[in-house]
């Protein structure tokens, strides 16, 4: 990917406009202003926007038109968020800082909040992939009201693993590879792998037994395995393995496994386990207010987790536990992170109480204008590589992107406007339909 600098100035008279070149040691500048003046104007009456990277012809094609798929559902691709981030500097420095403790063994929290279409879940890509990056273990959870909600610890199990991943020579690996590899640790005191790990160790991959095995570890159903329509009982199973309860009382058991896990990730090279939740604001939509604070309670855990919390690697009978047999929150030394993304609720009492648990706090508001010219010229340019015969004026490009700041939209619609008339303009040749 080739780039260059676009500088871009405004003048209190003659507008918007782009560098072109110098003179007498730069006091002077040459600007081709969007009306169509070019003029050698004193360098102390500008005001510099921005500088803008724009991507040249060589900019990769397969590329650029992911980039602009994503763009139309109001998205960004992960692995192209590192390109595509304007504005973010000091919220890209705080979540770093989570990347760096991390690999320094110390867990942290981060909550970013933002009203819808602000950018919360494009920085959490953002984190996801530098993280990655850096070679630490990941999980990115999507909380919802019904399938995915933290009062259900098991279902968030279930999507914690499913979503793990991490990289290892250049190769992508998920949930099955962190266990195998952890066949070889000696666990003798954890309630759940001491006993969980020797089987794995000896088991037959090729066997359909391992399969049920497997996907009842990841929280999955085995319900196809175990009735037999021919079979007069049609139940089969007990293998002597510890249960996955099923209890929304059950946080203390799910914070033990994501702990161990934390844990098992550290020793195998990988740091620890950067978990990443979204549309954390749902689990205030229950309808049961009592469902509401055992969610709250799970997240509580996982925050404390984060930070080592000595009181949660021993058992308390004033904290929440299953009913079946209590474990303490914490196995051994935790090695997790948490950033959590949400709307605002400053209606809600007890998810503020949640969210001032959270060390780091990142506000997201709507993009400075100098941010917005170099959000319009990059994917302009982004559009031209996908579509080389697509060409606008500068006097065009001014109208739309002066149309997109006037709306005052959030980043996400913002962007969609943008790539939406530039779709409307290659198929019509007009901008008739922005009244301007």
């Amino acid at each position: 990917m080739e780039v260059t600098k676009r500088v871009i100035v405004s003048h209190p008279v003659f507008g918007e406009g782009e560098v072109i070149s110098s003179r007498l040691n730069g006091q002077e500048l040459f600007v081709h202003f969007n009306s169509g003046l070019k003029l050698w104007v004193l360098k102390k009456r500008l005001l510099f926007i921005s500088e803008v990277d724009t991507f040249e012809k060589k900019f990769d094609k397969i590329k650029a038109k992911r980039i602009c798929e994503a763009l139309r559902m109001g998205i960004v691709p992960r692995q192209d968020c590192e390109d595509f981030t304007f504005g973010r500097e000091e919220e890209v420095n705080i979540l770093k800082k989570i990347i760096k403790k991390l690999k320094e063994g110390k867990g942290d929290t981060c909550l970013i909040e933002g009203e819808y279409g602000s950018g919360k879940t494009h920085l959490l890509e953002y984190l996801y992939h530098s993280a990655l990056k850096e070679g630490i273990c990941v999980s990115k959870i999507t909380l919802t009201p019904d399938e995915v909600s933290p009062h259900r610890p098991k279902r968030f199990w279930k999507e914690f693993v499913f979503n793990l991943k991490f990289l290892k020579n250049d190769q992508e690996y998920g949930f099955r590879d962190l266990l195998r590899q952890a066949t070889n640790l000696n666990l003798y005191d954890n309630i759940f792998f001491s006993k969980l790990l020797p089987k794995l160790k000896n088991i037959d991959e090729g066997s359909i037994k391992s399969e049920v095995l497997w996907q009842w570890l990841e929280g999955e159903s085995t319900k196809e395995y175990a009735v037999y329509l021919t079979d007069k009982f049609r139940i089969k199973g007990g293998i002597r393995i510890p249960a996955l309860y099923d209890f929304s009382t059950a946080s203390d058991f799910y914070c033990y496994l994501i702990s161990s896990l934390s844990y098992i990730a550290h020793q195998l090279g990988l740091y620890g386990i950067l978990l990443l939740i979204d549309e954390a604001e749902t689990v205030a939509h229950l309808w049961r207010f009592q469902d509401f604070l055992k969610g709250l309670n799970f997240l509580y855990g996982l925050v404390r987790v984060c930070y080592n919390d000595p009181e949660l690697k021993k058992l308390d009978n004033q904290m929440i536990h299953n009913k079946m047999k209590p474990t303490p929150y914490i196995y051994k030394d935790a090695y997790l992170s948490m950033v959590m993304a949400t709307t605002p609720l400053t209606y809600n009492y007890e998810y503020i109480r949640l969210t001032t648990l959270f060390k780091n706090k990142i506000t997201l508001k709507n993009l400075k204008i100098k941010d917005l010219y170099e959000c319009f010229y990059t994917l302009y340019n982004i559009y031209k590589t996908c579509y080389p015969n697509f060409q606008l004026s500068e006097k065009e490009q001014r109208t739309i992107l002066e149309e997109g700041i006037e709306r005052s939209l959030g980043i996400r619609d913002f962007l969609k406007f943008i790539i939406e008339v530039f779709d409307i303009y290659r198929h019509t040749s007009s901008l008739v339909f922005i009244n301007k």
